[in-house]
């Protein structure tokens, strides 16, 4: 008999709960079961996410840039070789943008495969450079390099060989009129 009484008033408390505030039971009942909110977007992707064809990591990406920056800077001659490489990682970062477009590295790592390509010493290096600038500016016009590409580009530094001193053993000066002037500060990195 207590056990009957008990649930009696149980169910009474409900219903007068329920009719207390009947807007809150009339929102609940107006929106479907299966209907969710919308998350916020993920602006960084994880680290252990994978991207591309070759199912590259960030690191992996950013690694793969620096090492064939570094093999094309030891010798020239390997950068028709290591341009397969660069492929995978271009392939990985398009995927990357696609998946996490508000990405605050991606702006960083295009800079970086811009430079890379930059070294190249070819028509396809230069033409690659001034592609991956293009598309840097284009995506990321408000940030530090999306500003810096977009002067570069203005200034025409962008898809040209670069330029090297060569100094002349005797004297000891440049021979080249676009070196930099001995005394000189460089440019910073940005990097």
């Amino acid at each position: 008999m207590k056990r009957l009484l008990a649930c009696v008033s149980l169910v009474a408390l409900a219903t007068t709960a329920a009719n207390a505030n009947p807007t809150i039971t009339k929102a609940k009942a107006a929106q479907p079961p299966h209907v969710q909110p919308h998350p916020a977007p993920v602006r960084v992707a994880p680290a252990d996410e994978y991207f591309g064809k070759l199912k590259m990591s960030i690191l992996g990406i950013r690694n793969t840039i620096h090492d064939v920056g570094e093999n094309v800077d030891l010798d020239q001659s390997r950068a028709a070789g290591l341009m397969n490489k660069a492929d995978l990682a271009e392939d990985a970062m398009r995927d990357w943008e696609q998946k996490y477009p508000l990405d605050s590295w991606l702006p960083r790592t295009l800079f970086a495969l811009e430079r890379m390509y930059a070294k190249i010493d070819s028509d396809d290096g230069r033409a690659r450079s001034a592609h991956v600038m293009q598309w840097l500016v284009h995506d990321f016009p408000k940030t530090w390099y999306g500003r810096e590409g977009k002067k570069e580009i203005a200034d025409h530094h962008v898809g040209h060989p670069l330029t090297t001193p060569i100094s002349d053993a005797t004297s000891g000066t440049s021979t080249n009129p676009g070196a930099a002037q001995p005394g000189a500060s460089p440019a910073p990195n940005p990097q």
